[in-house]
């Protein structure tokens, strides 16, 4: 008897099974966290054209956009100090072989000066990769303060 009710309410059944159909609230975009955790390199492009086809239409400036592309400039910038970095240490671990074929005089102050060349790179790496999450972090707040304008 219930069933009736719906009759003439233009109600299909595929709405019945939807339960977005019956939210109080409206259908909100997809979490900013799983979309920026999914992509190492979450660019500036692939984030308006997200927000453009999800709102749709853009709501963002120009000034928005090109503030998102100078963040992720650093952030890349960062990056490559820190890959460049990475090589530089691999290279230095090679010292002890190396010391092997040079002449007994020179392998003691090789091998030292190697350690201490691989000491100051790590430090170097550590300071770079910190700079590097803050960059990152910094870009991951615009971009949430971006979506969350455009979404409300």
């Amino acid at each position: 008897m219930w069933l009736w009710a719906f009759v003439g309410t233009g109600m299909s059944s595929t709405d019945l099974n939807n339960e977005d159909y019956f939210s109080d609230h409206p259908k909100r975009l997809p979490s900013f966290d799983a979309l920026f955790r999914a992509q190492a390199k979450f660019t500036p492009e692939q984030f308006f054209r997200n927000l453009e086809q999800q709102s749709g239409d853009n709501h963002c400036s120009q000034d928005d956009y090109q503030r998102a592309v100078f963040l992720f400039r650093r952030v890349q910038s960062a990056r490559g100090t820190i890959s460049k970095l990475i090589l530089f240490l691999v290279a230095v671990s090679l010292v002890p072989f190396v010391c092997l074929a040079l002449p007994e005089e020179w392998r003691v102050s090789v091998f030292t000066s190697g350690i201490v060349l691989e000491f100051f790179a790590g430090a170097i790496l550590y300071l770079a990769h910190s700079r590097w999450q803050a960059r990152r972090r910094d870009y991951g707040h615009w971009l949430r303060l971006v979506r969350r304008r455009v979404s409300e």
